[in-house]
């Protein structure tokens, strides 16, 4: 489903305000200061890097050669700025201290996307030429990140704390990608999200159906185009709670692990001339998950994101595939390489439940789950018999929801949920 077009203007406007008060009042200044603060040394310089999503960055240098990279969330690009700087900050620390992922205080490296991404500018792709040994390599650095991430326990789903003890687990809901792109883009009002963490995965993934019939309930222009499309939305969705209720039954309770959103080779830096990882640089948006994720075959390894992929995801699978089993054998190798120096146990291998996640469906359940983009095109596709499979009360709403649905569209509004004050307290 599309986002929201007055929406996005709203929060381009917001960003571009910010951006301009900021660039205003010396950033570089600004950016030397707050690295002196955390890490010991004097700051020469500072440059802007070319900024990811919901960051402005600058690439600080010391007087010693090192390098920091500091961070300003942006306003417009994230709802709840302090909630997504605090859970970063805490799940950085965690995986420093509980795991072998490299959290760098200074920068090593660059990004490992630019060594395998395609020259143009106009669309982030892997390269098609590119040698396989070259992905091999790259494959292994990223399947290293994945198996580390995979080995921490939580009892509960939710955002990765300390608390007043210090001891470490979870205390509160999980801020999630696709929870900041319905505030952002969908203009949901971020109150309508749990607010709680979660003990079982069924209840988390009941909570994802809402999810999306928020977005297309609450979204009030570009959600539908007609009656017809009206219908197949809301079908997709009530077919999405109906498969989300029985995903989880081996795992339903846990133990959960941590699991990141937006990890993907955008945020790992590696060596140039190795592609050995240096440190791992992106961390909004992880959280103790269902281990349903961790076991779903990854989806960025053509580099490109969901909402960029064909609408014939049979073509789509076509390119992806063949890359697809490349992961797997250097995810096996990585595996079994960490199975023979005693950092992995054979029971911790990701690569068969990865393998399998095509053929039993979850890779296409759990990726439209959090990345919304992608929701209608799988589940009105590749399920039939789609209004038998609805159940008795979601076939009455029918009616109603699909006239409140085209009374929204006509009336092409934006209802405004936060002031600026709000938002920047956020």
């Amino acid at each position: 489903m599309d986002f929201d077009h007055l929406a996005k203007k709203q929060s381009n406007l917001i960003f571009q305000v910010w951006l301009q008060n900021l660039l205003k009042n010396s950033p570089e200044e600004l950016a030397g200061k707050v690295a002196a603060r955390h890490c010991p040394g004097t700051p020469v310089r500072a440059a802007r890097l070319t900024n990811g999503a919901f960051n402005i960055c600058y690439r600080v240098t010391y007087d010693d050669g090192h390098h920091v990279l500091v961070r300003f969330t942006a306003l417009g690009r994230v709802i709840a700025r302090n909630e997504k700087v605090e859970d970063e900050f805490a799940i950085m620390q965690y995986v420093a201290q509980h795991t072998a992922v490299p959290i760098p205080k200074f920068l090593e490296g660059k990004p490992l996307s630019g060594y395998l991404r395609e020259p143009t500018p106009e669309k982030v792709t892997l390269r098609s030429d590119i040698h396989k040994s070259v992905l091999r390599r790259a494959y292994f650095g990223m399947a290293e990140i994945l198996l580390e991430l995979s080995k921490p326990e939580f009892p509960f789903i939710g955002a990765v704390r300390p608390d007043e003890t210090g001891e470490w687990g979870v205390q509160k809901p999980p801020l999630t990608f696709s929870m900041n792109r319905l505030d952002q883009f969908s203009n949901i009002p971020h109150g309508v999200f749990s607010q709680q963490q979660f003990e079982n995965a069924a209840d988390h993934f009941e909570e994802l159906a809402r999810q999306h019939f928020h977005h297309f309930e609450l979204q009030r222009n570009d959600a539908v185009t007609d009656e017809a499309d009206c219908r197949r939305k809301y079908v997709a969705r009530c077919l999405f709670r109906k498969l989300s209720r029985d995903i989880s039954k081996e795992h339903c309770n846990g133990p959960f692990r941590p699991y990141c959103d937006d990890l993907r080779p955008d945020d790992v830096l590696v060596d140039a001339s190795s592609l050995a990882v240096t440190g791992v640089v992106g961390w909004e948006f992880t959280y103790a998950a269902p281990v349903e994720f961790t076991y779903a075959a990854p989806w960025w390894l053509l580099l490109e994101k969901p909402e960029d992929w064909e609408a014939d995801l049979d073509q789509f699978l076509v390119r992806f595939m063949p890359r697809f089993y490349t992961f797997l054998e250097a995810l096996r190798d990585c595996e079994t390489e960490k199975i023979n120096n005693g950092s992995l146990l054979q029971s911790q291998r990701l690569s068969p439940t990865m393998e399998q996640s095509f053929e039993t469906g979850l890779f296409w359940i759990c990726l439209p789950s959090r990345h919304g983009s992608m929701f209608d095109e799988i589940y009105w596709n590749t399920i039939e018999d789609r209004y038998g499979l609805l159940s008795a009360e979601e076939r009455a709403n029918i009616d109603t929801i699909v006239k409140n649905k085209l009374q929204q569209a006509s009336e092409r509004t934006l209802v405004s949920h936060y002031s600026i004050d709000e938002l920047v307290d956020l």
